[in-house]
């Protein structure tokens, strides 16, 4: 009679090694997953960003003192003087050049109270665009925007790190106006990070 040995040991090795790699393949695609996942949070807000914006900008209209539309253009949220390292929420008050007035005479301290005499277009605009970039930076990694004007049409824009490769890379050129970021053609096999906008007539 024929004994046949060693054969049982192959096939657990051979299973063991299928197993194997239907476990990595596993792991890829729920890194995948979380990655879409993160991604498409990403896009919501950037989308929710720029429509909030967009309704401050119309919100802030002529029922007390008529808009200066230029008050809200922009080159870049995070290095302007109006927004960076700035807070109209925070104590104790913000360096100049914006001060406390700011946030007294835009932001209620209570649901009821009534600020109208003192919250003028100018102020609400800064107001607005103080609590956009905090915002955006609170959201969105290395997240930075910009607003510009062309035609009576105010266009926003909204950037970030969506690769999570430490510099913002984008594919479309950006319209002058616009400073957050230099316009680099992603190399082969890259991923370009993405740009939001919105376009407004007031």
């Amino acid at each position: 009679m024929k004994t046949h040995s060693g054969f049982t040991l192959i096939e657990v090795l051979i299973a063991m090694l299928i197993l194997a790699g239907g476990l990595l393949g596993l792991a890829a695609l729920q890194t995948y997953t979380l990655r879409s996942n993160l991604a498409a949070y990403n896009y919501g807000q950037a989308t929710q960003l720029l429509y909030d914006m967009s309704d401050r900008m119309r919100a802030n209209n002529c029922k007390v003192t008529c808009l200066n539309p230029v008050n809200y253009l922009i080159p870049d949220t995070f290095t302007d003087v109006r927004t960076k390292d700035k807070t109209v929420v925070s104590s104790p008050a913000p360096v100049s050049p914006i001060t406390l007035a700011t946030a007294a005479a835009c932001r209620p301290t209570t649901p009821t109270a009534t600020t109208a005499t003192t919250c003028n277009a100018t102020l609400l605009s800064t107001y607005d665009l103080i609590e956009w970039n905090t915002a955006i930076a609170a959201t969105l990694p290395l997240g930075r925007a910009c607003i510009t004007s062309a035609n009576g049409i105010f266009n926003l824009y909204i950037t970030w790190d969506d690769d999570r490769s430490g510099t913002v890379t984008t594919d479309v050129a950006l319209p002058t106006g616009c400073t957050f970021s230099t316009y680099v053609a992603p190399a082969s096999g890259t991923v370009a990070d993405p740009i939001f906008t919105v376009s407004l007539q007031l």
